[in-house]
């Protein structure tokens, strides 16, 4: 074995060397530095971790691969110069999921590319609350806690698959940063993906699954990073943004609800958003001024940053497992890829690598079906 085909292959894998001394061995360090060699069942231990077939680390040096490009807008027509190696293995495991249910789908989504950003933002929110089967007053029908599940299952219904992970598979050793992506998309019109960051806020992932579905009805692919709260330079996000704030907080319900209280708190409590949201909607309906909206932004980003240092360094039990896979994927794809084992399409070994759980993840999501 060549240790600096070794070294090449682990330093892809985006682990930590104390990661592989737990699941590997502990002369894992001296392994990479060729001081000592493993042997073969050590070697294969090795690979497996790493995903890798044990040839690979044979070679005398490691096989060149090239990156996927990220032919994506990013906020303000920004490209990532340096994308994360857990944002690019997500899109590549997206892309995945898109490749096999595009297989099994027939039928093509009518509405995907149907406008584009010269379109009246008011009519696009109109047209996609009618596809979805929702009036303006839909918040009403459910909870602040529950909102994204609402939403998801109606999304669902319209043939886009939702996949929501604050990690890189089950992975917790390569965890997705909300400051680089918040979510995005891929867009297809038999099988469109939406992928959201779940270590984002709750009313962060709300406001990027209904951003990155209105990009499915302009057909434009993004990866949604952070975004200026007080300006707007991309014409096309510009746009994005008042359809998802049309849906989200329509203007002739907020302008009711605006009569009875004028606490921003309130408000967003009221329609089950974020503050920043309705800071937002003030300013759009000249309920205050450019200098007062940006002075808001800036006591609600101070905020925010402060509850989410708080969330960093809380200690948590990581919530339900169960629970936690079956909110993760999404139960559609399930179905496609349950259906595949059933007609001898897909081996159980080809099931566990596409939906990107193990053993007891798939019959967690089997029972669920």
């Amino acid at each position: 074995m060549n240790a600096t085909t070794l070294k090449a292959y682990f330093e892809k894998s985006g682990l930590t060397v104390a990661f592989m001394q737990e699941k590997t061995h502990q002369n894992f360090p001296d392994f990479l530095s060729g001081k000592k060699t493993p042997t073969f069942n050590q070697l294969i231990k090795i690979a497996n971790v790493l995903k890798i077939p044990v040839g690979l680390l044979l070679l005398d040096r490691p096989l060149e691969s090239v990156a996927e490009q990220i032919n994506f807008r990013t906020v303000n027509s920004e490209h990532l110069s340096q994308p994360s190696k857990e944002l690019l293995d997500t899109i590549a495991e997206m892309r995945t999921k898109q490749d096999f249910l595009r297989g099994e789908i027939d039928t093509d989504l009518a509405y995907i590319g149907r406008f584009t950003n010269h379109d009246d933002a008011l009519l696009v929110a109109r047209f996609i609350r009618h596809t979805l089967g929702i009036d303006q007053d839909y918040y009403q029908n459910t909870d602040r806690a529950h909102i994204i599940q609402y939403l998801r299952k109606l999304i669902n219904r319209i043939g886009v698959f939702v996949f929501f992970n604050g990690k890189y598979k089950d992975n917790t050793h390569r965890v997705l940063d909300p400051q680089e992506f918040r979510g995005f998309v891929l867009v297809d019109k038999k099988a469109p993906l939406i992928f959201v960051n779940q270590k984002d806020s709750s009313n962060g992932q709300l406001f990027t699954l209904i951003h990155e579905l209105v990009h499915l009805f302009i057909a434009d692919e993004e990866i949604l990073g952070h975004q200026s709260l007080k300006h707007d330079f991309d014409s096309t996000e510009a746009f994005v943004n008042k359809v998802t704030a049309e849906i989200l907080v329509p203007q002739a319900s907020f302008l009711k609800q605006y009569r009875q209280t004028t606490e921003i708190a309130e408000l967003a409590a009221h329609f089950r958003v974020s503050e920043f949201v309705i800071a937002r909607r003030l300013l759009d309906n000249h309920k205050i001024k450019q200098a007062h909206y940006d002075q808001l932004i800036d006591e609600l980003t101070q905020n925010f940053e402060s509850y989410r240092q708080a969330q960093i360094t809380e200690k948590t039990s990581g919530g339900n497992f169960k629970n936690n896979i079956r909110f993760r994927i999404d139960r559609q794809f399930f179905n496609y890829v349950q259906n595949a084992i059933n007609n001898q399409q897909l081996s159980y070994t080809e099931a566990f690598n596409i939906i990107g759980v193990g053993y007891k993840g798939y019959h967690i999501l089997k029972e669920h079906r």
